[in-house]
């Protein structure tokens, strides 16, 4: 009797000894098969709406709008110079048309027939090439235009970029700085409005993209104006 009550004492021993490290063990299995919430600062817990790119990419294209915006002038002169070209060269036909009729007129007071048929097809020439020249004062308005959009382009094209820039900038620094306190804080906030700032200038580049492309869409039928009155001047309509 001894030995079996001294033997049920003891298995009431270790079985109260095992328990805690059973509790423990089931506790440990809970917890990694339970998901637990992922620990986030409070700038990654907020989505990152302009999308982050290398600064050096950044700069690649910075450079890229600044020798774009020093085309586009160039090519803006270019085109204004030739509008002026086709001006002046109008206002000389004009000039030239007066004459002719001057000439065709005496030529048929004086009954010179021949002189004055060959006066008045020359002023009809003259005609149809001031209406020529007329349309193509028109393409180079248009070609001036729209290289004027596209300086404008590549100046709001350079300010987002140079925001954006400036953003990279800040992120990269707040990933180096302290999660919590009044500096990350103060940072995110500049963050923040940065990001604000770059998509409104995100936004204007698009609508200076979309004025562009109604310029090209304007040189293009201007382009097609022209072929047509120099096909017109060479049938002799």
């Amino acid at each position: 009797m001894w030995y079996d009550s001294s033997k049920s004492s003891m298995m009431l021993a270790l079985t109260l000894l095992a328990v805690p490290g059973a509790l423990l063990a089931q506790t440990a299995s809970a917890k990694k098969s339970t998901p637990q919430p992922a620990v986030t600062s409070g700038f990654d817990s907020f989505l990152l709406l302009v999308s982050p790119r290398d600064t050096v990419a950044i700069k690649r294209s910075l450079r890229a709008a600044t020798e774009a915006e020093m085309l586009a002038e160039t090519r803006r002169r270019q085109a204004e110079t030739m509008r002026l070209g086709a001006r002046h060269r109008i206002e000389s036909k004009k000039v030239e048309i007066v004459r002719l009729k001057e000439r065709a007129d005496v030529a048929k007071k004086e009954k010179r027939d021949a002189d004055r048929v060959g006066l008045e097809a020359e002023r009809k020439a003259a005609e149809r090439e001031i209406d020529l020249l007329k349309v193509r004062e028109e393409l180079r308005q248009a070609e001036t235009e729209l290289e004027a959009k596209r300086v404008q382009l590549a100046g709001v094209t350079q300010k987002a970029l140079q925001l954006e820039l400036q953003l990279a900038t800040r992120r990269a620094g707040r990933s180096r700085a302290p999660g919590g306190g009044a500096g990350g804080a103060s940072l995110d906030r500049v963050i923040g409005e940065l990001e604000k700032q770059t998509l409104e200038a995100q936004r204007s580049q698009a609508a200076s993209t979309a004025e562009v492309a109604d310029g090209e869409i304007k040189v293009i039928d201007r382009r097609l104006d022209l072929l047509d009155a120099q096909q017109r001047v060479l049938s002799g309509k």
